[in-house]
């Protein structure tokens, strides 16, 4: 059976539309710029408005200073160099060695509280904005360490990034003790 062209391509209202596929294509990518364009102005407008407002009204409210921004504390990394230097220029500073079992301490350690053991030990002080300096043998034990520090309320907490590990692989020497 011969079909006439027209229903080769589902007849003249088929799927394909009047002109073929090419003609629903087009008024689809045209429906799709216009919604964009559409958005688009919208967008301006509201941010235009918000614009005009926000310059109203500050105009006729009185002028308040507002308090920055407290600052959320958190543990800070530091590789070796960086370390050294907290050492030297922040006397202020407490150096936790947090590894347990004892592996060696680097120079200048004041104390040694196991990292499962820091929160709430009596060895912190009690003014949580004292810089603490925190290191263990790979970093990850003064990590656990520093982040319940952190989540204690101590806001002055820094760590030995890959702990003594890193520290030697850095050519700096480890003390070690009996202890």
């Amino acid at each position: 059976m011969n079909l006439p062209a027209q229903h080769a391509t589902h007849g003249p209202s088929g799927p394909l539309g009047p002109r073929g596929p090419h003609r629903t294509a087009r008024r689809r990518a045209a429906h799709r710029r216009t919604v964009r364009l559409a958005a688009v102005t919208v967008a301006g407008a509201v941010l235009l408005a918000g614009c005009a407002t926000a310059a109203t009204d500050t105009a006729a409210a009185p002028t308040t200073t507002m308090a920055p921004p407290t600052a959320v504390a958190s543990l800070v990394d530091l590789d070796p160099a960086q370390f050294q230097q907290r050492l030297i220029e922040d006397p202020a500073a407490l150096v936790v060695n947090v590894h347990v079992p004892y592996e060696g301490e680097i120079e200048g350690t004041e104390e040694f509280i196991p990292f499962d053991q820091i929160s709430g030990n009596p060895k912190l002080p009690t003014d949580r904005s004292t810089p603490l300096l925190l290191y263990c043998r790979s970093g990850r034990m003064s990590q656990q360490a520093g982040d319940a520090l952190v989540a204690a309320g101590y806001t002055n907490v820094a760590q030995l990034a890959g702990g003594m590990q890193a520290w030697e692989a850095d050519g700096r020497p480890l003390r070690t003790s009996n202890r």
